[in-house]
């Protein structure tokens, strides 16, 4: 088909991909003049020319298709039928439980469902200002586990177990459906695409008669996302716009278009100012600022005073990008690349030695950055970016918490100097294979943790480790910490693989310590002298353990270690619950300095509980279950010839032997 005027239009107003779409999918349409130029109008803004990118590369052809065609039926949106159950009962059938707040109490009392990292701005307090609020929380919500969902999407089973459904007090009344995910997925406050009716036929209905009733409210629903298109969000005049980053219920899209409380505004002074991601770079007053009220991103730190600089902006055509030089007489240029829907995609500043908290954080695009002299970063640097594949800062030798936190891309990562990190190192990375921190002292929380592709690691001067350390890794191996003192619970968590590990000096660790290994058949731990619940839980190739200065171990300790058959425990002076429950092989234990164990101890073992079976029958050992430090001081002042004469049993807590 030649272009016509009509075609000409769409292409000037949406670029040529997306006319090519339309001539490919309307041919019927474009017969009659101006009207699918006239639908285009009505339902996507055209802040962006990448819109027909966007539906190819999502293969959203046919919905597209569809959708587009819908606009031309006369539709009647209301339910068919009246509902007679309020929004209460509704919840209550699907099996939710919902709750309208109407203190700041009242909110906060939700918070405890969401990650750190993924708390909804309500909670920073002033909502009820603007929005009556809702929470709508599923019955079974403890038993769904964020772990469980590797790779999260807005209406998986996570995402919508607790929703907060909000409606605007003042101006247009629009609802918006908020996801537990918050963030981390696309477009977190259109959850159902902010149809009431897809959690459930008749919602709306039900809403609408109670905002009515209670607030005097009429809810519109021009906000509704009838198409899902990643990282388009439908504003108040019922408009698709693509935006870059959504921040507080704030988008900030291309075209210098920002959409706060539903409203779409451009900035004030589009001939001089640049809405950059979610930065405001004005060229006329020499500044980069944040939006507004909007939480600070340390980026604009390195930006105070531009007044002696000289910015200047050039546009490459062929690779459809700018790049920003910022320059003085004082300082290396900084460099920062944006493409053409005015993202950050690469970003090099060889002057910056310090960043604070959240460095571009909510910055998804970039590919690239440079910055070879910084020393120290705050907590969640590039938090959300999930683009840059390589990083490497061979001067940084501190991190705080959440660095790369949802980067899934990255393969390798250089930080030679690094010493310390804090919480979610890494965490949730799958591609990075190998890691080596040389200088790496202090681990915080969360290491690494559900770091599937993880098989080479170094960290020789590693010292301490918090909980969580490299927390379900199924590919590693082999890994040796020589001078780690210290880990918190849950280390190495599920490593099903791991074969080989050497930690010569471990001293203390928390619960779930090796919990579920499948692949270690020895381990010497002669430094460890503390450790909680759960030691070694489910560890079934074990054959042979050496831990001879350990002196205390808690409830469920060699929990169905079926192969353990040689250990060196003699220095252990408490024991909790379950010690050695359901072991098939151990016929030897020494514990001369015993003090204290709980109950169910040698449960279901077939060489030793027997003989503890036969002392329980003796008068003065009735008591064994109570831990009485003076009984087992009787038991080891025992001495034995023969250990099938229950008169002359052998020290069963210490030198026991089988009889050969």
């Amino acid at each position: 088909m030649i272009e016509s005027k009509e075609l000409k239009k769409i292409k000037k107003k949406y670029g040529e991909s997306f006319m090519r779409l339309c001539r490919e999918l309307f041919p019927t349409i474009l017969e009659q003049e101006g009207k699918l130029e006239e639908i285009l109008l009505l339902t996507f803004a055209n802040n962006s020319r990448t819109l027909g990118e966007d539906i190819k590369q999502n293969y959203l052809e046919d919905d597209f298709r569809d959708f587009i065609y819908s606009k031309l039926r006369a539709r009647n949106l209301e339910n068919e039928f009246y509902i007679q159950k309020n929004p209460y009962d509704i919840f209550t059938d699907i099996g939710y439980d919902l709750v309208e707040c109407l203190t700041e109490e009242d909110i906060q009392k939700f918070r405890k469902y969401y990650e750190p990292n993924e708390t909804l701005c309500t909670f920073n307090g002033g909502r009820l200002n603007r929005c009556i609020v809702f929470f709508a929380v599923k019955k079974n919500v403890d038993e769904i586990k964020r772990e469980d969902f590797k790779t999260p999407r807005r209406e998986d089973e996570y995402g919508t177990s607790v929703m907060s459904i909000q409606f605007n007090r003042f101006g247009m009344c629009t609802v918006s459906i908020k996801n537990r995910y918050n963030h981390t997925v696309n477009n977190p406050d259109a959850t159902y695409g902010n149809d009431l009716n897809r959690i459930a036929p008749g919602l709306k209905e039900s809403f609408v008669k109670l905002l009515q009733e209670k607030y005097n409210l009429i809810l519109n629903n021009t906000n509704i996302e009838e198409l899902h298109i990643p990282n388009y969000v439908v504003a108040d005049d019922g408009r698709y716009y693509k935006y870059n980053v959504e921040m507080n219920g704030t988008y900030f899209c291309p075209g210098n278009i920002i959409i706060q409380n539903g409203e779409p505004k451009k900035l004030e002074n589009p001939e001089n100012q640049m809405l950059i991601d979610y930065f405001i770079l004005d060229l006329k007053n020499k500044t980069i600022k944040m939006y507004e009220n909007e939480p600070e991103d340390s980026f604009i730190d390195a930006f105070h005073d531009l007044s002696d600089t000289n910015i200047k902006v050039e546009n490459e055509k062929e690779k459809g990008i700018r790049v920003i030089t910022i320059s003085s007489n004082s300082t290396i240029p900084v460099v920062i690349k944006i493409n053409r829907d005015n993202q950050i995609i690469e970003y090099e500043n060889q002057n910056l030695k310090q960043v604070g908290d959240y460095f571009l954080y909510y910055v998804q695009a970039c590919k690239s950055l440079k910055l070879p002299n910084l020393e120290q970063a705050g907590n969640l640097f590039l938090g959300a970016n999930d683009c840059i594949k390589e990083l490497i800062l061979p001067k940084l030798k501190k991190v705080g918490t959440f660095f790369l936190y949802s980067n899934q891309g990255i393969n390798n990562l250089e930080m030679p100097m690094l010493e310390q990190c804090g919480e979610s190192f890494l965490r949730y990375n799958v591609f990075l294979t190998k890691l080596e921190l040389p200088n790496l002292k202090y681990a915080g929380d969360y290491f690494l943790a559900q770091n599937g592709g993880i098989k080479d690691i170094q960290l020789p001067n590693l010292l301490e480790a918090g909980q969580d350390f490299l927390f379900n890794n199924e590919v590693l191996d082999n890994l040796e910490l020589p001078n780690l003192l210290s880990v918190g619970d849950n280390f190495l968590y599920v490593n099903t693989m791991l074969s080989k590990l050497k930690l010569y000096n471990l001293r203390r660790a928390g619960d779930n310590f090796l919990y579920n290994n499948h692949g270690l058949t020895k381990l010497e731990l002669h430094s460890l002298e503390n450790v909680g619940d759960c030691l070694f839980f489910y560890n079934d190739s074990l054959k042979k353990a050496s831990l001879p200065n350990l002196k205390r171990i808690g409830d469920f300790g060699f929990f169905y270690n079926t192969c353990l058959r040689d250990i060196d425990i003699q220095n252990l002076e408490q024991i909790g619950n379950n010690f050695f429950y359901n072991n098939c092989e151990l016929r030897c234990i020494q514990l001369p300095k015993l003090k204290k164990i709980g109950e169910k101890y040698f449960s279901n073992n077939k060489y030793i509980k027997e003989y503890i079976d036969k002392l329980k029958m003796r008068h003065e050992f009735r008591e064994i279950n109570s831990c009485d430090i003076a009984t087992l001081d009787k038991l080891n002042s025992l001495t034995v010839t023969d250990m099938n004469d229950v008169n002359n049993v052998e020290k069963i807590f210490s030198n026991t032997k089988e009889k050969q």
